[in-house]
C-alpha cells in the first residue's frame, strides 16, 4: 500500500487529511503500513505452514481481512471514547470507524 492509497483511505473514512496535524499523518500512514505488512507476513507464514487448497487460502484471507477490520474500528471506538461526546474528534473517530466496517459491506 502507497502513501496515496494510504491518503485516500483516510479521506475515504471522513479524515480532514489536509487539516490533519502532519505528525498525525505521518502516524496514519506508518499505522496502515505495519498492519498492512503483519497482514502479508501472516499469509506468507501460514500458506508456508500448511499445505492448503485455493479455497482454504481464500477463507483464511477473508476471516484474516475481517478480523483486521473489526481491529482497526475498534481502535477507533476506543480513541472515540476518550473525546467528548461531539466534539470534532468525537465525530472523526465515530466516522472513521463507520467508514471502517463499511468496507466489509461492499
Amino acid at each position: 500500500m502507497n502513501k496515496e492509497a494510504i491518503i485516500r483511505i483516510a479521506i475515504e473514512a471522513g479524515d480532514d487529511w489536509t487539516g490533519t496535524h502532519p505528525k498525525d499523518q505521518e502516524f496514519l500512514i506508518r499505522f496502515a503500513g505495519l498492519i498492512a505488512t503483519a497482514e502479508r507476513e501472516a499469509c506468507k507464514d501460514l500458506w508456508e505452514a500448511q499445505k492448503l487448497t485455493d479455497r482454504q487460502i481464500s477463507d483464511h484471507i477473508v476471516a484474516a481481512v475481517e478480523a483486521e477490520r473489526e481491529a482497526c474500528a475498534a481502535i477507533a471506538n476506543e480513541h472515540k471514547e476518550h473525546c467528548y461526546d461531539g466534539d470534532q474528534d468525537w465525530y472523526k473517530c465515530r466516522s472513521i470507524e463507520a467508514a471502517i466496517r463499511a468496507r466489509g459491506n461492499k
